[in-house]
């Protein structure tokens, strides 16, 4: 077969993976060939998650794991290529002098061990405002050049590599479109988060970016979504999104409460299958991921802090004040309504008198009545609306 042919069999082979993904490694695998080149890789890193996945020609099982799990987030040649446009070449010398990576942490500790040499051949395949992706040849020790051949033909290989990329995403994308709109999830009040069966986050609105940041109870580590007590009830509840319907296993999802510290109350998160039947394969290394569970994140806080604001408007009652009513409210007591406030029993005394004054109440019971009424009326408000 001659080298036209080959590339024109390659080019073919391309396109038939669109139809069907498990052919993507025999496509690097023949790209690799045909360059003379000792690896290649697809890599994809999700800036919102900040979550790495790639699929290589060749893989040494410990070294994949460790760069996935760590160095592709310190290595330096990463950032600046993957904030190049989408089908810009590069090279590791444009990206930065070899002398310099060379003195790097990653090239002395996973690149020379993965017995690559500094020849490196690169393309940016996407890069949008979640998800950018490159792929990269890179020669053996010894080979410490690009030959203009390799270009060539790498040249001619990611412009249809990207192109049936594109085609492979909105065909995906169309195909389980019905399952996953989380454009929606955007107008919800509450946070949400959308979750595959391993608890990587695919999509997270703001009030539960919100919750993220704080880092009080909810954290992402690698893209997946664990609470920050140590506790693995959330994962296992998102695990049992994971079956099938009709497979021998508990209740799907379900409910947990996170503590966040001394008089906090805790996060309650529910957790619901968002679809139960697998409907196609996952392509991790291309940010394509099945949804299997919707996370809802309710702050009783937030709740507490409109209801405290409401109290401000209509009696001018000050926050310390608020916040007390808010606690008298549940029924209790005043003495335990003091001990949450971290108040003394005087200092709440002293406070429910200007309540009693400021809402023309006289009695613990008479104030309880009033705010129990005010909060059914603004629940009954938010109905309507």
């Amino acid at each position: 077969m001659s080298k036209d042919d080959e590339l024109i069999d390659f080019i073919d082979f391309v396109y038939a993976a669109v139809l069907d993904g498990a052919l993507w490694p025999a496509v690097l695998a023949k790209l690799a060939d045909a360059t003379g080149t000792m690896q290649v890789i697809i890599a994809t890193m999700d800036r919102r998650t900040q979550n790495f996945d790639s699929i290589s020609r060749r893989t040494i099982e410990e070294l994949d794991a460790s760069y996935k799990k760590y160095w592709a987030f310190h290595n330096p040649l990463w950032a600046q290529a993957a904030a190049l446009p989408s089908g810009t070449l590069f090279s590791l010398d444009s990206l930065m002098p070899r002398q310099d990576f060379s003195k790097t942490a990653i090239y002395n500790e996973w690149w020379k061990p993965a017995d690559y040499s500094l020849a490196m051949l690169g393309a940016c395949l996407q890069n949008d405002d979640r998800l950018s992706s490159v792929i990269c040849l890179v020669n053996a020790p010894g080979k410490d050049g690009v030959t203009e051949e390799q270009t060539r033909i790498f040249k001619m290989a990611v412009r249809h590599i990207a192109r049936a990329l594109r085609i492979y995403r909105q065909l995906w994308t169309f195909k389980h479109q019905p399952f996953a709109a989380p454009e929606q999830l955007e107008s919800l009040p509450k946070g949400a988060i959308l979750v595959d069966v391993s608890a990587y986050a695919l999509y997270i609105n703001a009030p539960a970016r919100k919750a993220l940041e704080a880092e009080e109870s909810i954290a992402l580590k690698g893209g997946r979504l664990e609470t920050t007590d140590g506790s693995s009830a959330l994962q296992q509840l998102i695990a049992s999104c994971g079956f099938s319907i009709g497979a021998l296993c508990g209740p799907l999802g379900g409910r947990v409460e996170v503590p966040r510290g001394p008089r906090r109350a805790p996060l309650t998160l529910v957790v619901t299958p968002f679809r139960t039947l697998k409907l196609g394969v996952e392509i991790p290394w291309l940010g394509l991921r099945l949804p299997a569970a919707l996370i809802t994140i309710t702050d009783p806080e937030i709740k507490l802090q409109r209801f405290v604001q409401d109290l401000h408007k209509r009696f001018g009652l000050t926050a310390a004040e608020a916040g007390l009513a808010a606690e008298i409210v549940k029924g209790d007591g005043r003495e335990a309504a003091a001990r949450r406030r971290g108040i003394s029993v005087a200092t709440a005394r002293s406070q429910l008198s200007s309540i009693f004054e400021k809402t023309g109440t006289h009695r613990q019971a008479e104030l309880v009545h009033l705010l129990l009424k005010l909060t059914s009326e603004t629940n009954l408000r938010k109905k309507e609306n």
